[in-house]
């Protein structure tokens, strides 16, 4: 079980949340939104290393939670929820990189934000 947290930990780290960082302000630019098309993202953490992010719970329960910051100045602290898919699971557990599990440019219903809440899940491939 080891291995595979040290596997799990390689694949989110800061060159995969910088990626994603610039993904996701790309998505808003895009939006016809009146208020989400000037946000954009400040940042994103790597998620904190604690008793939920294992391979156990990565597998059961497909996700990974983390902070972002995100609004129209890109300071807004949100809560990140990334949920991980089929192909996204099996390459965090495998340590390899997850940029193909990124949408293609001009699709939008991989990300979900609550403003009120400040939470934005995202769903990866």
């Amino acid at each position: 079980m080891v291995d595979k947290l040290v596997n799990v930990q390689a694949c989110f780290n800061a060159n995969f949340c910088s990626l994603l960082e610039y993904h996701l302000s790309n998505a808003f630019g895009k939006l016809d939104d009146k208020v989400l098309k000037y946000f954009w993202c400040d940042g994103i953490s790597e998620p904190l290393i604690n008793q939920e992010f294992n391979s156990r719970n990565i597998t059961s329960i497909n996700k990974i939670t983390t902070q972002a910051w995100i609004g129209s100045t890109g300071q807004d602290q949100y809560i990140m929820i990334i949920k991980l898919g089929r192909h996204s699971r099996k390459r965090a557990l495998e340590g390899l990189d997850l940029s193909s599990c990124l949408p293609k440019n001009g699709q939008f219903d991989w990300f979900d934000i609550d403003l009120l809440n400040r939470t934005i899940t995202i769903q990866l491939n």
